[in-house]
């Protein structure tokens, strides 16, 4: 399920690492992050393994995702990070 959802983040994905390559000249860092699985609407459907898979409010993702965007450097342009543990996601 969820194909439309999928295919729309895999195009935004490369857009991203292709934003990256252009930019990167010009000393601009492009990082992909995914926010980690949050308790939004979006996941509610998911709502009996939010404790189980470790969901966590909006404002802690926020917090994750402002943490890794201040670890952004041209070394990391045109990487995926995960938010949740600052890993990079091969794909």
């Amino acid at each position: 399920g969820d194909y439309g959802h999928h295919m729309s983040r895999a195009a935004c994905n490369i857009g991203g690492v292709l934003l990256a390559e252009e930019l990167k000249s010009k000393g601009v860092c492009v990082v992909l992050l995914h926010p980690g699985f949050n308790r939004t609407e979006m996941t509610r459907k998911y709502e009996s393994i939010w404790d189980i898979e470790g969901a966590v409010p909006p404002a802690e993702g926020a917090l994750r995702v402002l943490h890794e965007v201040i670890r952004a450097s041209l070394e990391k342009t045109g990487a995926f990070v995960n938010c949740e543990d600052g890993l990079r996601i091969p794909w």
